[in-house]
């Protein structure tokens, strides 16, 4: 038997008789699964089975590096102990908050710098996982951040109103390689780079202090003595002048280095620029770029200060060139939902709005331990165990995104045929089709699994075509589907998505897309 077709829990109905038998019922079970797997006559030739093996990670993880509150090592042993092969760490690059009393917001400050990977040092960083990799051999174990972008200030600390705005709106970063990778990152936080614009002359107001304290030393006075009634000069006061040259230097020092900051925390909502900024930036290092939580909404106050942290799902459509969205578990509300935002962002880059798609996975987004490590997972068709290969599955798509009881569902297959030719295309693919789409589909039910509730009761398969559920599928086990679906307009690109079971909010698996493309006729 294939070893790869070991990976694929299979649940089958055994009849009473096979029971009895307890031996004799393993030897069919086995030989039965093998057959439904790797027959060439069966579904061998649309089983991941034969291009992929299906591995379970986590994605968006914190340590004590950042704000979690076990070591990375710590995260490491949990995530094994619970059946997890791959794990992608996402401490915070930076956590440092800083209010700027005006008008000397860089000398008279109040600064919060918390656990990040930049206080921790990255390259600390970089070898922690390193060293994790070599001890655990048998995982795949990889760093990232969840960068913090930009946030602003609103209202006054002074009239107790102040309140730290969009701190929550966080981006996902893979594949950095090195340390200066992560400490140039660009962030309020870390400092957004500046530029010389008519600001920055501006900056340059307090030299006229110097000229004006030069101009009350330097200049002398020509008085007349009470002896001779003749003309002598008398300096004017110093103190004047003193004064002068210490308000230039104070505030020269406060202005520089004169540039202006691209994005800054004290001029408001300054729209999505700052999140692109970022994303070019990790677009030229080839990194990876997810939006974190983005339906996420909670408010706080700390001490006098308000935290104000809002959905932000609308950036999804605002931003391009970013490689996807964590849809769980806070993006099924309006982002991943049939006809959500994640599919307007689909047809937008089928009618060529977008020169590349974009995908989903789950995060866990693990600190503390309020709920499990693996209640939230994405799950990779790997073709080799190796960092590389995980990121090239994001990269292309090839993985879909886990919650809740669905982790006890395994979505063995999903693929497209084209009815004439036999040409097949996996999750993340693009084929040209022409004739009509066969869309196969294998999901398999582990009823012994923790999260399991689905003996004795139905799961659901939407499949969906641009955003619209066109055929539900009822199972109550192992189902396999082959469905011939008659649409086929030349010219057009479509995708097809599967929704497993997410009637629930925080349960269900969704697939990445594959994409089909009509030919157009000769």
């Amino acid at each position: 038997m294939n070893d790869e077709c070991k990976e694929f829990p299979i649940r089958l109905k055994i009849s009473k008789m096979y029971k009895k038998n307890h031996l004799y019922s393993r030897i069919v079970l086995i030989v039965f699964a093998c057959l439904f797997l790797c027959n060439k006559n069966s579904f061998v030739d649309t089983c991941y089975a034969e291009k992929h093996t299906l591995i379970p990670g986590v994605i968006h993880v914190h340590t004590t590096i950042s704000n979690g509150e076990k070591t990375p090592e710590e995260i490491v042993k949990l995530a094994k102990e619970n059946g997890i092969k791959v794990v992608i760490f996402t401490d915070h690059d930076t956590m440092k908050w800083t209010y700027g009393v005006p008008p000397l917001r860089k000398i008279i400050q109040k600064v919060v710098n918390q656990n990040s990977i930049l206080k921790y040092g990255a390259s600390n960083y970089i070898n922690t996982i390193k060293e994790l990799n070599k001890k655990y051999p048998d995982m795949l174990i990889i760093h990232g951040t969840e960068a913090i972008p930009f946030y602003y200030w609103q209202g006054s600390f002074f009239k107790n109103n102040l309140a730290l705005v969009n701190g929550n709106e966080h981006i996902m970063v893979f594949g950095l390689e090195t340390p200066s990778d992560y400490k140039n990152l660009p962030s309020v936080g870390n400092g957004f780079p500046g530029e010389f614009n008519l600001e920055s002359i501006f900056n340059l107001w307090p030299v006229s202090f110097f000229l004006l304290g030069w101009w009350f030393i330097s200049f002398r006075k020509k008085v007349s003595t009470t002896k001779d009634k003749s003309l002598q000069e008398k300096r004017q006061n110093k103190a004047p002048g003193v004064i002068c040259f210490f308000v230039g230097v104070v505030f020269l020092v406060n202005n520089f280095p004169f540039k202006t900051p691209v994005y800054d925390q004290y001029h408001g909502e300054q729209g999505v620029g700052p999140y692109q900024h970022l994303i070019n930036y990790a677009n030229e290092k080839n990194a990876l770029t997810f939006w974190a939580h983005p339906e996420v909404e909670r408010s706080m106050e700390i001490g006098k200060i308000k935290i104000i942290s809002s959905p932000y799902e609308e950036d999804l459509l605002k931003t391009f060139n970013y490689t996807g969205i964590a849809i769980y578990s806070e993006g099924m509300r309006r982002v991943g939902p049939p006809g959500g935002i994640w599919d307007q962002i689909l047809l937008e880059y089928c009618s060529g709005k977008r020169k590349k798609p974009v995908w989903i996975i789950g995060e866990v987004d693990y600190k503390v331990h309020e709920f499990p490590i693996d209640e939230t997972q994405t799950v990779f068709l790997l073709k080799e165990k190796k960092k590389e290969e995980i990121l090239n599955v994001l990269r292309t798509g090839k993985m879909y995104a886990a919650m809740g009881s669905a982790n006890a569902l395994t979505l063995n297959s999903f693929v497209v045929e084209d009815f004439n030719s036999g040409k097949l295309a996996f999750m993340g693919d693009e084929i040209t089709i022409t004739g009509k789409p066969r869309i196969r589909i294998v999901v398999t039910a582990d009823y012994s699994h923790k999260y399991s509730d689905y003996k004795g009761r139905m799961f659901y398969i939407d499949l969906i075509r641009n955003g619209k559920v066109i055929k539900t599928f009822e199972a109550d086990g192992a189902i396999d589907i082959t469905y011939d679906d008659d649409y086929n307009k030349p010219g057009e690109k479509v995708y097809y998505r599967l929704a497993i079971d997410t009637s629930y909010l925080f349960k269900g698996i969704v697939s990445n897309p594959i994409f089909v493309q009509f030919k157009e006729k000769q």
